[in-house]
């Protein structure tokens, strides 16, 4: 399972691209290329990691074990969902669908941090997100691209449900689809983790 979180983050990110392709979400521009230097691209994978594992170490490592042990695993889990959002809330994030995809985001990562009874996995799958959306593809933000560029450039355009809002696929329903699609193996299953510490192996239904 950790060995997939960082494939199921990037993977996430290129379906949503795939889907954006179909449905004519993509906006028109020149030969795709990357569109910074190797320095910057480096430096910019380096703030990625360093800003999700901040994020895991406060919410996953240290929030999710107390409220699981304390209330059981889904509300735990909910819990430091919900504030997984304020704390995007704090930062500016306002569209409904946006939020409601940092939820589920939090959800996942929370699933996974319980199921393996760790962060590596949790933290691996949230930079395999951030990092596909800012730095591989260049959909973040959108339109354009960030400080330390990307390696490729798209741009989305069309209906916000579909990716096109300057939020980008973040307050898209197909990325809401997606996220539900990683949450449901990991919420169904029923098996412990093999030498899981207790606090965080508690069966999600508890």
């Amino acid at each position: 399972m950790t060995l997939l979180a960082f494939p199921s983050g990037v993977l996430a990110v290129l379906a949503l691209l795939v889907i954006a392709g179909f449905t004519g979400t993509i906006a028109p521009l020149p030969p795709v290329r990357a569109v910074a230097s190797p320095s910057l691209l480096l430096l910019g994978t380096f703030v990625v990691l360093v800003q999700v594992f901040g994020e895991e170490i406060l919410l996953r490592g240290l929030l999710q074990p107390l409220l699981t042990r304390a209330w059981g695993g889904w509300l735990g889990i909910l819990v430091t969902a919900l504030a997984f959002t304020l704390i995007h809330v704090l930062g500016g994030w306002r569209d409904a669908v946006s939020l409601l995809n940092i939820t589920l985001a939090g959800i996942w990562f929370g699933l996974l941090a319980l199921r393996t009874s760790g962060l590596l996995a949790p933290t691996l799958a949230h930079f395999g997100y951030n990092w596909g959306e800012e730095m591989l593809i260049g959909t973040s933000p959108n339109p354009g691209i960030g400080d330390f560029g990307s390696f490729f450039d798209f741009d989305l355009a069309g209906p916000a449900i579909l990716g096109g809002s300057v939020d980008g696929f973040n307050a898209s329903l197909v990325l809401s689809m997606v996220l539900v699609l990683l949450i449901l193996p990991l919420a169904l299953m029923r098996r412990r983790v093999p030498g899981a510490v207790p606090a965080q192996s508690e069966a999600v239904g508890a």
